[in-house]
């Protein structure tokens, strides 16, 4: 904020000490009014003249000259290398809008200046426009292994991101436009995907971004916030573009949020273009809602994430339950079909997993009606019943149907066994909409017969059963193609299926 320099001397022979202020928002500022003093009992020894602004992201540089001699912009009082006590006060005279204390310095010295080591600060003509250290501020930024959301949490010279994050992977910078945009440097107010080898943090230097306003597009927007965490519900958004309840973070999978953290990216889904604002300080303007439909639809929690069903919203309303883009590999993520967390009677589940199993956790609320079914399966899991609450931990697939499906089939049905080929054991699945005597034959392909799974009455059903590769007397087949059979009453029908060894 302050230089007191020998070398500096104006043509009488006397020091020029100066100081400077700071402009860290993303609009112009009229200080005109305010006071700056060096006197903690006198907080309006010098007011600023009406009229003098400082451009956002600027500097507007002071001289202290207690003769006012050179200008508008000297104030009434000067500098001491024995320490000193400057602030900017509040146009009511009282309130200290920001300040410094500084001890004893040398006489060849930029106080607050950032000096880089690559060259001397020439006070004969000084050039403001590197930030303050006074006004400086330092952020630590916690990473996990692997991919995160990132953002830039103060202004700072160098945005180069192996810069601000050397424990980075090379080359796994993305920001995003509407597609995933390969970048060398970091914007603030973007968020951006950036991947590490092993967890930990970085600490960041800058000057603080005390209010940042950011231009969202319609639909999907990565962003980050500010210098300090903003709650959601403060955010000043005039046209109403956030779309409510769709602020993700990233801690391995998405996450609903309703705070920004700094240094962290984040997803946000907008209506239509607009801008939006956050500032430091700002207080919600309404308390942040609660977008969980527990209790209110049936819930499928996916490995901690919860997807809903059984209820109709509007296309409005349903754009709350919208998912960002998918998020790079090797990560979690669970999805209905078209980026959504909500679905009525029917959905596809997408799934992208990183381990063998799936826990599966289901809450239904909502009953699927007389005579059905609300039923969950995929081509590696029979059909799963969802009934009441319950657990089931299932092998890993990329793809799984929820329907409501009648509880009794409309028509006989022989389905393709499943896995197919297999080794060493298959399902057979038919479907019974009425009683009867049900024979299942498993045949070579010759004709001969190999095993008879199914010889009784059974009632009207879904219906399965499983061939573990052995014959009627229990020995075990060679490998090959054999069909297997179903006469149902009237009903004949007959595929193939190939076993591997």
């Amino acid at each position: 904020l302050a230089s007191n320099d020998t070398t500096n001397t104006d043509e009488s022979g006397e020091y020029d000490d100066w100081l400077e202020l700071y402009n860290a928002r993303t609009e112009s500022e009229d200080i005109g009014g305010l006071y700056l003093t060096d006197d903690a009992d006198n907080l309006t020894k010098w007011i600023i003249p009406e009229g003098t602004e400082i451009q956002p992201q600027g500097f507007l540089l002071f001289w202290c000259d207690e003769d006012q001699e050179q200008g508008e912009l000297h104030t009434n009082f000067k500098l001491s290398t024995g320490g000193e006590f400057l602030a900017l006060v509040n146009i009511d005279g009282v309130t200290i809008l920001d300040s410094i204390t500084f001890g004893e310095q040398s006489d060849d010295i930029s106080y607050g200046r950032v000096f880089d080591g690559s060259s001397n600060w020439d006070f004969l003509s000084p050039t403001p426009g590197s930030t303050n250290s006074s006004s400086g501020m330092e952020i630590s930024v916690s990473h996990n292994e692997d991919w995160n959301l990132i953002g830039l949490p103060l202004y700072t010279e160098d945005t180069f991101y192996q810069y601000l994050f050397p424990e980075s992977v090379s080359g796994t910078l993305y920001g995003f436009n509407g597609t995933y945009i390969s970048e060398e440097s970091l914007t603030e107010g973007n968020g951006y995907w950036l991947r590490f080898n092993n967890a930990g943090s970085t600490t960041i230097n800058g000057t603080p971004i005390n209010e940042f306003t950011i231009s969202l597009n319609e639909n999907w927007n990565l962003i980050s916030g500010i210098s300090e965490t903003v709650d959601v519900a403060s955010i000043s958004d005039p046209g109403s573009v956030i779309v409510p309840g769709t602020v993700y973070g990233f801690t391995g999978t998405y996450l609903n949020t309703s705070i920004i953290d700094p240094g962290k990216g984040y997803w946000l889904r907008a209506y239509e273009s607009g801008e939006i604002t956050m500032t430091g300080g700002a207080l919600a303007k309404t308390s942040s809602k609660d977008f969980s439909l527990k209790g209110k639809a049936n819930i499928l929690t996916v490995n901690g994430t919860e997807l809903y069903f059984g209820i109709e919203l509007s296309e409005r309303e349903k754009l709350s339950y919208s998912l960002p883009p998918k998020p790079p590999v090797p990560t979690f993520d669970v999805r209905f079909k078209d980026d959504m967390r909500l679905v009525n009677d029917f959905g596809e589940i997408e799934v992208m997993n990183t381990t063998e199993t799936l826990t599966i956790v289901y809450d239904i609320q909502i009953n699927a009606g007389n005579q059905y079914n609300w039923v969950l399966n995929s081509e590696n899991v029979e059909d799963h019943i969802l009934e009441n609450t319950g657990e089931v931990v299932v092998p890993s697939s990329d793809r799984f149907i929820l329907k409501r499906e009648s509880a009794l089939p409309e028509t006989f049905t022989l389905y393709q066994n499943y896995p197919n080929p297999f080794n060493p054991i298959t399902t057979l699945r038919y479907d019974l909409p009425e009683q009867a005597f049900v024979v299942l034959t498993i045949y070579d392909m010759l004709g001969r017969e190999i095993a008879q799974l199914v010889n009784t009455t059974q009632e009207a059903g879904f219906k399965l059963v499983q061939w573990d590769g052995s014959d009627i007397m229990g020995r075990s087949v060679s490998a090959g193609v054999y069909l297997y059979q179903i006469r149902a009453g009237e009903f004949v029908q007959t595929r193939k299926m190939v076993l591997l060894k």
